[in-house]
């Protein structure tokens, strides 16, 4: 039986895929940062399955290396690990708070970042392995009031396309599934800083939220996501680089087709924001 390791499963895609994968038969380690807090239904499906839980925080390495080191103690090796933990927060760049920003870093960079590289040791040793990122498709895009996420996001992925060659000798397959919007819920967790509410932005930040969030609560079946994962690992070559969602195909599509200007033009209409650069001061003013 091939074991699963995956991040950030207290709810969202992590909860359904560590689901998915169980029910397909590999063994799964599902971590979550506070199983304490974890929605009782995830709980309850993960003891139906069973699901070994793992309370980590990804930003803590030594919690890392101790999770690795107690999975391959327990289980010999690690077949495959998701790194699913993440964390989305909107903000302009000039006043988005710096505790935020790290946080936002911390997680989606060197949370996936160290894990990976905690992992591919004793993968390296079986000679096999697959690290498979969640990433988002917003990486390819500076999308408004949401730049330090594109920016974690891009960071991670261009790292981990350098490792994939790196460690492919040793029979470590590294991938990433970009999604575009989902209903998983995140949409009720956006929340301005008393700072940003103060800002010479709040208007975009204002309006940009209430887009994410229609985007997102119109988004298409989280399980999809969690079917594409499995079935990524599961590919005998998978490439690099994985979209999920008819959105998510579509933007890919438009952006690497256009040229300077029509890039240009993509971000303006995708983000709603010719009010803003009108100098209006909301949407309906333009």
């Amino acid at each position: 039986m091939k074991t699963v390791l995956i991040s950030g499963c207290g709810s969202g895609f992590g909860a359904l895929s560590a689901l998915e994968f169980a029910r397909a038969g590999y063994r799964v380690i599902a971590t979550m940062r506070d199983p304490s807090s974890a929605d009782p239904a995830v709980l309850k499906a993960f003891d139906v399955e069973p699901i070994h839980i793992c309370a980590l925080d990804v930003t803590d390495r030594k919690a890392i290396a101790d999770c690795v080191s107690s999975v391959t103690v327990d289980h010999g090796k690690i077949d495959v690990l998701v790194n699913n933990a993440g964390l989305h927060l909107l903000g302009a760049i000039e006043d988005m708070e710096e505790f935020d920003i790290q946080r936002v870093m911390q997680t989606n960079f060197f949370g996936a970042l160290n894990f990976s590289r905690a992992v591919i040791p004793t993968m390296r040793a079986a000679g096999s392995g697959h690290i498979i990122t969640v990433s988002s498709v917003g990486s390819r895009i500076g999308r408004v009031a949401d730049g330090i996420y594109c920016a974690s996001k891009a960071a991670i992925e261009t790292a981990l396309e350098a490792m994939r060659y790196e460690v492919a000798p040793f029979g470590i397959d590294v991938t990433v599934l970009c999604p575009g919007a989902f209903r998983t819920g995140i949409d009720r967790n956006f929340k301005l800083s008393k700072a940003q509410e103060r800002s010479p932005y709040s208007a975009l930040l204002l309006y940009r939220a209430g887009r994410v969030r229609d985007a997102c609560m119109n988004g298409g079946a989280p399980e999809e996501v969690a079917r594409a994962l499995r079935q990524i690992v599961e590919q005998k070559s998978p490439v690099f680089r994985n979209l999920v969602g008819t959105k998510a195909l579509e933007l890919d599509q438009a952006f690497s087709a256009a040229d300077a200007r029509q890039r240009e033009r993509l971000l303006t209409n995708i983000s709603g924001i010719d009010w803003w650069l009108a100098g209006a001061g909301g949407p309906e003013e333009c």
